[in-house]
Formats: C-alpha cells, sequence, structure tokens
C-alpha cells in the first residue's frame, strides 16, 4: 500500500522541480539590460540585439524559446557571434526576465545577454493563421 504513495510523492517532487514552461509570447517585446543593450523579441522567432555605446551595429538572428531555456543563432555575418548557438536558462516575469548560460561559445553575447532584462515595449504579435 505504500507504493501508490511513494509513487505519487516522487511525481510531485518531479513536477515541483521544474519552472513551469511559459509560451514564447510571454517572452515577445522589446526588453533593457542593466547594462542598455536592447533586445527585441519577434514571435516569430526573430530577435534583434542592441548593444549599447556608440557605432555599435545591431545583431540580428533568431532564437528558440521552450519556456524555460532559449537559444540564440546571430545571423551569419552579424556580431558578435555567428558562429555558434548559445543557449539561457531564462526567468520570465510579466515585465522582467533574467537570463543565465547554459552553454555559449561565445564570450561577447554571454556579457550581453545573462543579467536582468526589464519589458520597455509591448510585444509585436504575429496572429494566428
Amino acid at each position: 500500500m505504500r507504493w501508490p504513495y511513494l509513487t505519487l510523492a516522487l511525481a510531485l517532487t518531479g513536477c515541483a522541480a521544474k519552472p513551469e514552461a511559459i509560451g514564447t509570447r510571454a517572452l515577445s517585446g522589446s526588453w533593457r539590460s542593466a547594462e542598455g543593450a536592447i533586445l527585441e523579441i519577434e514571435d516569430t522567432g526573430v530577435m534583434m540585439l542592441q548593444r549599447p555605446g556608440p557605432k555599435q551595429r545591431p545583431v540580428v538572428g533568431a532564437y528558440t524559446f521552450d519556456g524555460t531555456e532559449a537559444t540564440f543563432r546571430d545571423q551569419p555575418g552579424s556580431n558578435p557571434c555567428s558562429d555558434g548557438l548559445g543557449t539561457y536558462t531564462l526567468q520570465v516575469e510579466p515585465n522582467a526576465f533574467t537570463a543565465a548560460v547554459v552553454r555559449d561559445p561565445c564570450q561577447d553575447r554571454q556579457k550581453i545577454l545573462v543579467g536582468a532584462w526589464t519589458r520597455v515595449g509591448a510585444a509585436r504579435v504575429t496572429p494566428d493563421s
């Protein structure tokens, strides 16, 4: 009779350990880092990162987001990291998110993305077809 309770307890523990996954639309919008970088995220999978400072070209690329983990790939020829994927865990709230690196060969992208971000603009949501 103890087995059903143990199974239920293990199942509940496993569920509690994972953060609740959220949709891509919760991440869509304009975000600003504490250092002044701007990250534009569209629900279509396109992102644009504007680094702070004069004469900085925006980095355009693609992203995927499964609700807890995001993967970023810069467009080929884009700076700073057009040759690799960067994977980050994101804790997303309605008007803020925090990024932590899981793996990313690009130190420049890590310096920009890791940390706290604040929403500064509404999402441009693509209508469902």
